[in-house]
C-alpha cells in the first residue's frame, strides 16, 4: 500500500511553518531538488505551466520519492481533472478563479469521495498503491487528508470572500494580485492601494474563518515576518523565476568581467 507523506498537514499540526515552490516546467527533477533542499511541498502549476497529465504524474512521483507533498494548481474547476490528479497521488489541489461560495463548495466536493463529495471512487489507482487492500480505510484517509485551496483573483471573489472562507469547506485561500490588477486596468501594479485593500479583506476573512492562507512572499505585501501574522504556508520560489534570475546574474557577471579585462562592453 502506498503511504502518503502528508508533510503539509503534519507540519501544520505541529505548529511549524511550511515552505514550498512552484513548478511550471515539465521536469520531475525540480521536485527532487525541492525535496533535497528541505522544502515541504511543490505547487505544480497546470494552469500556466507547460505540462500534461502524464507530466504531472511524473512530477508527483518525484515529489513522493524526495519527501515533499504535491499540490496541483488545476487549470479550471473540472471535476474529471481534479479526480485524475488526485488519483495520481497528489496531496491536494489549488483551484483558480474562485468567485462564489457555490464554486468553492463544488471544488471541495470534487476532491472528496461520497457521501462527503462527488469524487469518483476506484480501488485501483496510484493514490492507493494501484490496488487498495482496505478501501474503507483508504477512502476515509483520503477525505481527511486531501488539501483544497482556492485562488481569490477576481473582483467577484473578493466581494464574496467572507462566505467563501467561512462556509465552503476549503482548507485555505491564496490571493492573486496580478489578475486583480489586470481586471482593474492596473497592468500588473500589484502595489496599488486598491489591491492592498483587497488583500487585507482576504486575509481578514481567512483569519476570521480559521483556515489557512498560502502566501507568496514578494506578491503579498511586506516581509516574511509580517506575512507570518496571517500565514503559515509560504511559497518561496518558482522554477522559471529562479532560473531566469540566475542566468541573468551569470550573464551580467561574465559581461562585467570581460569589460573589466578590456575584452568588451558590459551591457
Amino acid at each position: 500500500m502506498r503511504t502518503p507523506h502528508r508533510r503539509i498537514r503534519n507540519k501544520l499540526e505541529a505548529g511549524l511553518p511550511v515552505f514550498g515552490m512552484t513548478i511550471q516546467l515539465p521536469c520531475p527533477e525540480i521536485a527532487e531538488i525541492a525535496g533535497y533542499s528541505g522544502l515541504d511541498y511543490v505547487w505544480i502549476d497546470a494552469e500556466h505551466g507547460t505540462m500534461d497529465l502524464g507530466d504531472i504524474g511524473n512530477i508527483v512521483r518525484a515529489a513522493d520519492a524526495s519527501g515533499v507533498d504535491a499540490i496541483v494548481r488545476v487549470p479550471d474547476h473540472s471535476v474529471s481533472f481534479i479526480q485524475r490528479v488526485l488519483d495520481s497521488g497528489a496531496a491536494g489541489i489549488l483551484a483558480p478563479h474562485i468567485r462564489t461560495l457555490e464554486e468553492a463548495a463544488a471544488v471541495v466536493a470534487a476532491a472528496r469521495f461520497a457521501p462527503a463529495g462527488v469524487r469518483g471512487a476506484c480501488p485501483s489507482t496510484r493514490a492507493v498503491g494501484h490496488l487498495s487492500d482496505d478501501w474503507r480505510a483508504d477512502c476515509l484517509r483520503a477525505n481527511a487528508d486531501v488539501l483544497v485551496f482556492g485562488l481569490i483573483e477576481d473582483i467577484e471573489g473578493v466581494e464574496n470572500v467572507e462566505a467563501i472562507a467561512g462556509e465552503s469547506g476549503l482548507d485555505g485561500l491564496v490571493f492573486g494580485p496580478f489578475d486583480l490588477a489586470q481586471a482593474l486596468g492596473l497592468h500588473g501594479d500589484i502595489a496599488h492601494p486598491d489591491i492592498a485593500a483587497m488583500h487585507k479583506r482576504v486575509t481578514s476573512a481567512v483569519l476570521a474563518a480559521g483556515i489557512e492562507y498560502l502566501s507568496i512572499p514578494g506578491w503579498d505585501p511586506g516581509d516574511i515576518a509580517s506575512i507570518a501574522e496571517y500565514s503559515r504556508i509560504f511559497n518561496i520560489s518558482g522554477d522559471r523565476g529562479v532560473l531566469s534570475v540566475a542566468v541573468r546574474a551569470s550573464r551580467t557577471e561574465a559581461a562585467e568581467a570581460l569589460a573589466k579585462a578590456g575584452k568588451g562592453a558590459a551591457k
